[in-house]
């Protein structure tokens, strides 16, 4: 039996254990600061939280998320099988040695359903780490004003959610050049994602400040561009308008719909990324099974 897919050996070992201790461990964990959130959620002095109904949503699912990954990782362990425990399940399908088309067939077929529920868990795995982490950085932020104590812990939280982007992008995006690819799409998708949003949960200055950097960030690759496209225009001219209406008195969901063009095409550029990698992922597959 000579098949083998193009990934680490170890790969299906260490889904088990994420599957069997490291998800029921967070998930226990994220269900408890939700109730934790759920309390803070009292209107009046207890509330400790300026947006308590959203950190217990991120709470909530980065425990169902948890469970998720339980339940894939039970149906990964169904399709785990040796060459042996197939030679004993069917010990006709071997002439001389040689295993037959028909269990090369069945070891083929079980390996790609087992990682097929392998890649589920771990999808389901990162997420909930990441609606973890999240969620403690919007259930860090205060009603009050903020301190540099609290600036100092938004920070760490920050950190961490950067930090958990990064080990996935360096799991899922395999080639560097895509990689690379994917970073910048990303961060351009967030940039807009911030500018759009931001003024409009947090008044004053710092916010428009903020969101007009993250628009500048993402336009300055766009004026440098070449050639230039009609995609790169009409990103460019909607992250324009967009930067001018942040200091313009438009209402904040107008401010929104102007940048809507540029962040669907950050987004259609970004899933162009991903089919990249599953090409070259599919390729590197044809090349190992020749």
């Amino acid at each position: 039996m000579n098949w083998r897919p193009p990934v680490p050996m170890g790969y299906l070992e260490s889904i088990q254990a994420v599957g069997g201790v490291a998800a029921p461990l967070l998930a226990g964990g994220s269900f408890t600061l939700a109730v934790l959130a759920l309390q803070s959620s009292v209107p009046g002095p207890v509330a400790v939280s300026r947006w308590p109904d959203a950190s217990l949503a991120l709470f909530v699912a980065a425990g169902l998320l948890q469970i998720a990954t339980v339940q894939a990782t039970a149906w990964t362990r169904r399709y785990v099988c040796t060459p042996g425990d197939l030679l004993q399940w069917f010990p006709g399908e071997q002439t001389d040695g040689v295993p037959t088309p028909f269990l090369l067939g069945m070891q083929r077929s079980h390996l790609l359903q087992a990682h097929r529920w392998a890649n589920a868990a771990r999808g389901f795995y990162h997420a909930g780490i990441v609606a973890l982490l999240t969620g403690l950085l919007v259930a860090c932020v205060p009603r009050g004003p903020l301190t540099g104590a609290r600036w100092t812990v938004l920070a760490v939280c920050a950190a961490g959610v950067a930090g958990e982007f990064g080990w996935l992008f360096r799991a899922l995006f395999l080639d560097r050049g895509i990689r690379r690819r994917a970073a910048a799409d990303a961060a351009a998708l967030l940039a807009v994602a911030v500018a759009a949003t931001a003024p409009g949960i947090w008044d004053g200055p710092p916010a428009l400040v903020v969101s007009a950097v993250c628009l500048s960030a993402c336009l300055l690759p766009l004026v440098l561009r070449h050639p230039v496209t009609s995609a790169s225009v009409i990103s460019g001219v909607s992250l324009a308008l967009g930067e001018i209406a942040l200091f313009l008195p438009v209402p904040q969901p107008l401010v929104t719909i102007v940048l809507a063009p540029a962040f669907c095409l950050a987004v259609r550029a970004f899933v162009t990324v991903i089919r990249r990698q599953r090409a070259w992922a599919r390729d590197r597959t044809s090349v190992g099974t020749t």
